[in-house]
């Protein structure tokens, strides 16, 4: 009986351990099958994994949401037009900004979405919300929540995917930009070494006072036999520099009686032609009355309107002086 039971026992012993073993290798083929899809992941750029690199490359519409207010930006003519809150010209830095960030992202874990994890990370309350629209009307919502400033990292989704994915933090601080960050402030839209000709206009003269053109890698005019190209670049950015005071986005029919009346007979009159052939106009009036109602004093603001802006800007008189280009501005 005694070695039936040895017997037994044997027998349960080695069921046991053959268990154990069929147990410890299908537990040790799942953590190579997971490791292995990690590491899969991890090699591969984490982001063409979220939003399709041609979804960046043709956004038509960019909403973008902090705590600090909500933007909605638009392309119009192959430039970006902020729509809301304000219907002004868009600063293209700023969207290239956020779809850079948006392409470098680097995943370092990923997380079941469910709604204890959703609520643990914030993302039922997030910091930030981005939404993009492609041209072919393709959407992607992202949604970034928690940031965990110990390891530097924070918690997103984005719509199609069905993870929570905890990635580097942004290396620009997106959830604080505010309007002024949206809004392109600059009046010229252009750099100097886009442009081949300037030209500048005074008063009602139809022939311009002088003309410089960028030649063979050299600023030359006819009014002067040589000048410095050091210098003509200096006095040309100085001018595309010029910084408005207000941009005249909402006007009654008095104000756009008022900026038409100074800008038919302006003091100046640029015109700019560029290396891919457009051509932008830019009108400088005088000094003008006060304007009571923008609170704009007399005699210390004049008007400008460009071709390629749909709204004219107000620029303190400071800047007058930057459109009088003299031989001095420019010689060796």
């Amino acid at each position: 009986m005694n070695g039936y039971d040895l017997k037994l026992r044997n027998l349960v012993s080695t069921w046991f351990s053959l268990f154990f073993l069929i147990l410890l290798a299908f537990y040790l083929g799942y953590i190579e099958f997971f490791l292995n899809t990690q590491s899969k992941f991890e090699e591969k750029n984490p982001f063409e994994r979220l939003i399709r690199e041609d979804i960046l490359e043709n956004i038509n519409t960019l909403k973008f949401k902090n705590r600090i207010g909500s933007f909605t930006i638009q392309k119009e003519n192959n430039a970006w037009i902020l729509k809301q809150p304000r219907k002004v010209p868009a600063n293209s830095k700023t969207i290239q900004k956020i779809i850079k960030e948006l392409q470098n992202i680097k995943v370092q874990t990923i997380h079941q979405n469910e709604p204890i994890n959703y609520q643990s990370f914030s993302l039922d309350k997030p910091i930030m919300e981005i939404d993009l629209t492609t041209k072919l009307d393709e959407k992607k919502q992202i949604k970034v929540g928690l940031i965990n400033p110990i390891n530097n990292t924070s918690y997103l989704t984005v719509s199609g995917h069905k993870y929570i994915f905890q990635t580097n933090l942004f290396e620009e601080s997106l959830e604080r930009l505010e309007l002024s960050d949206f809004i392109d402030s600059q009046i010229f839209s252009m750099p100097s070494h886009a442009i081949t000709s300037f030209k500048l206009y005074q008063g009602k003269n139809k022939q311009p006072f002088i003309e410089l053109k960028y030649l063979a890698d050299n600023w030359t005019t006819q009014k002067y036999k040589v000048i410095s190209n050091i210098n003509t670049d200096k006095k040309i950015n100085s001018i595309l520099n010029v910084k408005p005071h207000m941009i005249l986005d909402r006007q009654d029919e008095k104000l756009k009686n008022f900026i038409d009346n100074y800008l038919k007979n302006p003091r100046y009159k640029i015109v700019i032609k560029l290396k891919n052939n457009q051509i932008k106009t830019y009108e400088i009036s005088y000094i003008t009355r006060a304007i009571k109602d923008l609170k704009i004093e007399k005699k210390q603001y004049f008007i400008m309107r460009a071709s390629d802006r749909t709204y004219p800007y107000i620029v303190h008189k400071s800047h007058l002086s930057k459109f009088t280009i003299r031989y001095s501005d420019l010689k060796n």
